[in-house]
C-alpha cells in the first residue's frame, strides 16, 4: 500500500511540475512570440516548376504579427526571387484553428528566357491574402492561404487580381518558438 501511495504521489508531483513548466499556447500562436517556416509549391501550384519560400515572423500583439518571406522559384529555363514583408492579423475560430489575413508588399526579379522579351526583369507586388492555420502541437502549425487581392507589376506592366484562385493555394509549415 505504501508503494502504491508513493507511486500515485510521485505521478501527481511530476504532472504538477510539468504543468507549471508547460507554456500556454492557444490557437492564435500568441504565447509563442516567433515563428520560422516556409512553403514549397510544385508544378501547377506555381508559375514555375518549384517554389520555395522560407519565412520568419514575430508577434507584436495578442493577435498581430509581422514577418517576411524570401521566395525562390525555378523551372522552364527561368529563375525568380523575391522579398515579401507582411502584416498578419489572427482571428481565432475554435481550439487550434485560426483564420488570418496578411497584407503584403513584395519586390523581386528574375531571368525568364521563355518569354518574348527574354532576359532579366524586375517586379513588385502588393496585396492581401486569407489563410487558415492549424496548430497540431504547441510548437508546430500548418497553414493554407490564398491571395484575395493582388497587384503585380513586371517591368512596368501591371496586373490586378481579385478573388480566390484555388490552383495557387499556398501550403506552409511553421515552427513556433
Amino acid at each position: 500500500m505504501k508503494r502504491l501511495l508513493t507511486l500515485a504521489f510521485s505521478i501527481l508531483l511530476v504532472c504538477g511540475v510539468a504543468a507549471q513548466n508547460e507554456q500556454k499556447t492557444n490557437n492564435s500562436g500568441d504565447s509563442r512570440t516567433m515563428w520560422l517556416g516556409g512553403q514549397v509549391a510544385f508544378g501547377s501550384m506555381s508559375n514555375l516548376d518549384l517554389t520555395i519560400g522560407p519565412n520568419f515572423g514575430i508577434m507584436v500583439g495578442e493577435r498581430i504579427g509581422v514577418g517576411g518571406a524570401l521566395i525562390f522559384s525555378s523551372g522552364n529555363n527561368a529563375f525568380e526571387w523575391g522579398i515579401e514583408p507582411y502584416f498578419r492579423y489572427y482571428i481565432p475560430i475554435v481550439d487550434r484553428f485560426s483564420f488570418y489575413g496578411d497584407a503584403f508588399v513584395g519586390v523581386g526579379g528574375g531571368d525568364n528566357n521563355t518569354n518574348i522579351d527574354g532576359g532579366d526583369y524586375f517586379n513588385y507586388s502588393l496585396g492581401a491574402r486569407l489563410g487558415l492555420q492549424y496548430w497540431f502541437s504547441p510548437s508546430w502549425s500548418v497553414a493554407a492561404s490564398n491571395n484575395v487581392f493582388s497587384y503585380e507589376s513586371i517591368d512596368g506592366d501591371g496586373e490586378l487580381g481579385v478573388g480566390l484562385i484555388f490552383s495557387s493555394v499556398n501550403l506552409s509549415l511553421f515552427w513556433h518558438f
